[in-house]
């Protein structure tokens, strides 16, 4: 599996609108693209303006798969235009290979 892990800083007057398009998009995602395989989204309990993302797919091709399919044209520029500054590669924390997952 790959995992991504970003973050992004939403205006505060737009938080609320960033949940509902995250939670759609996330949902739309999970539901629409095979390879996508986890989408998570945690507020930060500091800065509620602050979120971080951790996305799984099934390798990396679906990861990219994603970044450019029909869900993320949709919704990144939409995102974009919530986001506090530039959304652009910056916005990812870590990029790789799934070394150990827990098993349930």
């Amino acid at each position: 599996m790959y995992s991504i892990l970003a973050h992004v800083t939403i205006q505060p007057q737009h938080v609320d609108e960033y949940l509902s398009l995250i939670r759609e998009h996330a949902r739309d995602s999970l539901r629409d693209e095979a390879g996508t395989l986890g989408f998570e989204v945690i507020q930060d309990e500091k800065d509620p303006t602050h979120f971080y993302v951790h996305e799984t797919y099934a390798d990396e091709a679906a990861f990219h798969t994603h970044m450019h399919g029909e869900i993320a044209v949709r919704n990144f520029p939409k995102m974009a235009a919530l986001a506090a500054g530039k959304l652009d590669d910056s916005v990812f924390i870590g990029k790789g290979i799934n070394l150990v997952v827990a098993e349930t």
